[in-house]
């Protein structure tokens, strides 16, 4: 899918979010997109995986996921959801691996390296994160910050003087899409994408499952095995709400059906 059928996508109803109906190729063009445009303001692109699903009551998480400009499917259970709901072209687009493939693509149309700012996490690890991009060769990083200020002025002033092409947010969710918009008038005019854990995964504290498990949709079950004290409840919630959903949404559509 190009990003011109992106912008004809239509979009399809997981609980109160709507996500848009592309593939991952899709997403990560659009991504490029924004990256590569002379912005007048951030551009936002927020990944719904169960977390979020869980989240789902909280109005000022909804509020922020409303206001992006691309919501994508990270998680085997959005995916499945989304499909019930209608999609069709929608699969899954994990910020692991959408991340690199957007700065690669950056450079692909350019011609240079993107600039990139990293900003979440303790202390020092968006430093590791950004040295494993810059090792890699696809990211001028150009700042890299924690994520635990309590007074953001000052680090928000110094991430629009670093003029980044990309500004990527790991506070985890739903605190990192409410964080993007309730600062919307500070951020640069760039494409802002919000990523979990990712750079955790950069620096190799948190292993990414087999490929078995990534193309089927069970990512989460080499997660929980990592971390099963922190993970477990969690997943064990978003298999509820999953359910729930699931429910919710096949009631909605035979209520259609029958119009």
């Amino acid at each position: 899918m190009t990003s011109s059928e992106f912008l004809t996508a239509r979009e399809v109803q997981v609980g109160p979010f709507r996500l848009h109906d592309v593939s991952q190729e899709g997403v990560v063009e659009r991504l490029v997109d924004l990256a590569v445009a002379d912005l007048d303001a951030p551009a936002f692109a927020f990944a719904l995986h169960v977390g979020g699903l869980i989240e789902r009551r909280d109005p000022a998480f909804v509020e922020a996921m409303a206001a992006a400009d691309v919501v994508y499917a990270d998680g085997g259970s959005v995916v499945w959801l989304a499909h019930l709901a209608g999609a069709e072209r929608l699969d899954r687009a994990p910020t692991t691996d959408v991340g690199w493939k957007v700065l690669r693509g950056f450079a692909v149309r350019t011609g240079r390296r993107p600039r990139v700012a990293l900003l979440g996490g303790v202390g020092g690890l968006a430093a590791r994160a950004g040295a494993v991009l810059s090792d890699a060769g696809v990211a001028d990083v150009v700042l890299t910050d924690h994520g635990y200020h309590e007074d953001w002025q000052a680090p928000l002033a110094e991430v629009r003087e670093s003029l980044p092409d990309v500004l990527v947010v790991g506070l985890g969710a739903p605190l990192e899409m409410v964080w993007a918009v309730r600062h919307q008038s500070a951020l640069p005019a760039c494409v802002t994408v919000t990523c979990g854990g990712w750079f955790g995964h950069l620096v190799g504290d948190e292993k990414r499952a087999p490929q078995v498990l990534r193309r089927s949709g069970l990512e989460w079950i080499a997660r929980v095995a990592q971390a099963p004290r922190r993970l477990g409840p969690r997943y064990a919630r978003g298999a509820a709400t999953t359910a729930r959903l699931a429910i919710e949404i096949r009631r909605e559509r035979h209520v259609r059906q029958e119009r």
